[in-house]
């Protein structure tokens, strides 16, 4: 997929907590929403990045993709102020900026799209993430062929999106004709090995342990011996998921062992996640609710040690039922193999909204 692009843009009248700094070109809007970033100041930083769009919108040598560059140079700023309810708004807004210039479907509407449906995904709407990732995979197919390296992994996010939302017949869909794209790539390929991944955990989520425990360790063989960054992450991924199997079967020793085995494998970009989520079946069954909860979580061994709700919603049996399930999860451990670790702070959103 795309990689993140630092790049400014366009101010939302109702996010400015104070008057933009004029600015007479694009250019100069951008220099100053640069040093802005330097100094730590995030809000007036997006508030001249995005002034620097308006006004490149205005240039006589106006290119799309620049303008594109420029409306996700301010995305992600914003998304660096961390106010998730209003970042979908922030990204409609400049997916408009940007269809006064290029028709609907456009290549330059993409990473927009992209950092559209993770911002609903932060927000907990699966549902309006899978109807956005659809577009992406669409305009990817469109624009570049179904079988390009871009198509495919918005299909992947597709994939794990729709599973998100429960929707198993469009994730199944969209796997299968995936794994026909991907058939002729060596089975060491990181794509191929990433399509094989998310059928491993479609085999998990059957019920099917033993047939998902044999393709997530060829997984592993293949991924751990890696130099590269993203074959690492999966390898860590499927020994998260080995763990879970173990756990459902009731083998401590080798949940301990598969846990074991991240360590030293890279992290999670965003911050200390789960290598894997158990759900009780009440849960999976209908109960809903959301909430907010702080965790504390060994770095020696990645067990969660304490659970403290901060808000919550919804029925209260889902917050007592998710918070003992918690208790479960493991995180990858962090600290040299042998010490006592240490205790962090980790703060996870769950959700399981009625749809």
């Amino acid at each position: 997929m795309f990689a993140t692009k630092l790049i400014p843009v366009a101010a939302c009248a109702l996010l400015l907590a104070g008057p933009v700094q004029a600015a007479s070109s694009w250019q100069e809007a951008n220099k100053a929403s640069v040093a802005l970033m330097v100094e730590g100041k995030l809000q007036p930083a997006f508030d001249l990045a995005w002034q620097a769009a308006e006004l490149y919108e205005k240039a006589p040598n106006y290119k799309p993709s620049n303008h594109e560059r420029l409306l996700l140079n301010a995305a992600d700023i914003f998304l660096q102020i961390q106010n998730p309810a209003k970042t979908p708004e922030m990204l409609q807004k400049a997916l408009t900026a940007i269809g006064r210039h290029v028709p609907e479907g456009a290549p330059e509407t993409i990473a927009l799209n992209e950092q559209l449906a993770k911002s609903y995904l932060a927000l907990g709407d699966k549902a309006k993430a899978k109807l956005i990732y659809e577009r992406v995979a669409t305009l990817y197919e469109k624009n570049y062929g179904a079988d390009s390296v871009g198509s495919v992994n918005a299909q992947l996010e597709l994939v794990r999106t729709a599973k998100a939302a429960r929707d198993a017949a469009t994730a199944q869909r969209y796997l299968d004709r995936i794994d026909g794209l991907t058939k002729s790539l060596p089975a060491d390929h990181p794509i191929r090995l990433q399509v094989e991944f998310e059928q491993a955990m479609g085999a998990i989520d059957a019920g099917r342990d033993s047939a998902a425990g044999a393709q997530l360790r060829s997984i592993v063989k293949q991924a751990r011996a890696s130099e590269n960054v993203a074959m690492r992450s999966l390898a860590r991924d499927a020994y998260g998921m080995l763990a879970f199997i173990a756990q459902r079967e009731g083998d401590p020793q080798t949940e301990d062992r598969m846990v074991e085995a991240t360590r030293g494998l890279p992290q999670h970009a965003g911050g200390p996640q789960p290598l894997f989520r158990s759900i009780p079946e009440s849960i999976e069954s209908g109960l809903t609710g959301s909430a907010t909860m702080e965790l504390r979580v060994s770095t020696a061994d990645g067990k969660v040690k304490e659970v403290r709700v901060l808000e919550s919603s919804g029925d209260p049996k889902y917050v007592s039922v998710m918070s003992k399930s918690i208790l479960n999860w493991r995180f990858q451990p962090t600290a040299t193999e042998g010490s006592a670790g240490s205790l962090v702070t980790v703060r996870q959103s769950v959700s399981n909204a009625a749809s």
